[in-house]
């Protein structure tokens, strides 16, 4: 049984810390906590990262800069919680263990089972320590650029974003999301850093997590104003737990649905009404559901079915599409928003 108690390592030293992430990793064993005292111990911020096993490069940040030995300017708690998954061979392969559930769909009642049982853990000591902030470092399980997803739409939650990328979606989705505890008053921000082995990918994590540590007043908007691109009321294309996906540059009749190998270069690109996006078998329709905030089924609001293909109906973004079969039929295939072609600048 993997251990669900969150360890707490206090201002580890440099020469504590393992040589490699993978290394690191066996050495804390379990989901840990660790706190490095800044120079300003009156203040905190929060960071989280690996709560999906396979989504590293927040992993590699933290590790890099545990080892450069850098004190923080204000303390810094450090949330690494799917150790065992992220340990589970492959290494980096499993987005948690087999049979258990999503940690990061955990953060709400009833914290059942060993995520459950973290997750509450984790809300415990955030209200122990109060920091000021909190940014969840994750990967796409797709390629894709960097991006941050938030559930309030202010200044302070832009100003986070912004320490990591320019692109932005505001969801009114809930899924038990550690992102969805946020408050006016304790902004949490989801950074995507992009494909989770995109060497890319781990350069945002690391520059925008030094950002984050030097920084003096992170809420705060520049004076020269924030340049965003802006996205809101996503929709989540879900398909059923028992649908047949495949991968492939054909269609393959033994499929309920064939996504091409191509679609992921979708990611944040603009997709254009009546771009072709899928093949689908005779089930297919049955088996998917492009849900709203409010759970309605809008799919022929987006996506129009002629023939054995889907369509893009109108003109879309679409972000987080995933090459995995089982994170597509466990949690979903892609993301939707409507191109909205704006920018905002706030000062």
């Amino acid at each position: 049984m993997p251990d669900d108690r969150i360890q707490i390592v206090h201002n580890p030293a440099p020469s504590d810390i393992a040589r490699t992430p993978e290394e690191f990793l066996r050495q804390l064993g379990g989901p840990s906590l660790i706190i490095v005292q800044g120079r300003d111990p009156s203040r905190c911020r929060a960071l989280s990262t690996l709560l999906h096993g396979n989504e590293p490069s927040g992993l590699k940040a933290v590790h890099g800069w545990l080892r450069n030995g850098e004190q923080p300017n204000i303390t810094l708690l450090c949330f690494i919680l799917s150790v065992s998954a992220a340990l589970e061979a492959p290494l980096f392969s499993w987005r948690q263990l087999p049979g258990e559930r999503d940690l990061n769909r955990c953060f709400r009642p009833p914290f059942e089972g060993t995520p459950g049982r973290i997750a509450e853990q984790t809300l415990a000591l955030l209200d122990q320590y109060r920091p000021e902030c909190l940014i969840d470092i994750h990967n796409t399980s797709g390629m894709s650029p960097a991006f941050g997803v938030v559930t309030h739409e202010d200044p302070a939650h832009e100003a986070l974003v912004a320490l990591f990328t320019h692109r932005l979606i505001v969801t009114d989705i809930r899924l038990g999301a550690l992102m969805e505890i946020s408050r006016s008053d304790f902004p949490v921000v989801t950074i995507e850093c992009g494909g989770n082995k995109d060497p890319v990918a781990d350069k945002v994590a690391v520059e925008g997590f030094w950002h984050f540590l030097r920084g003096d007043q992170v809420l705060e908007v520049p004076a020269g104003g924030l340049h965003m691109d802006l996205y809101h009321h996503p929709v989540r294309l879900e398909l059923a737990p028992d649908t047949r996906v495949t991968f492939a540059d054909e269609p393959d009749p033994a499929a309920d649905i064939t996504v091409p190998w191509h679609l992921e270069r979708y990611n944040f690109g603009v997709v254009e009404g009546g771009t072709f996006l899928l093949w689908l078998g005779p089930g297919a329709r049955a088996k998917m559901r492009l849900r709203d905030a409010s759970g309605v089924d809008v799919l022929t609001r987006f996506f129009e079915h002629q023939g054995h293909g889907l369509y893009a109906a109108q003109a879309l973004k679409l972000f987080m599409v995933t090459d995995n079969p089982l994170i597509a039929c466990s949690d979903c295939l892609l993301y939707a928003a409507p191109e909205t072609g704006h920018s905002i600048i706030d000062g």
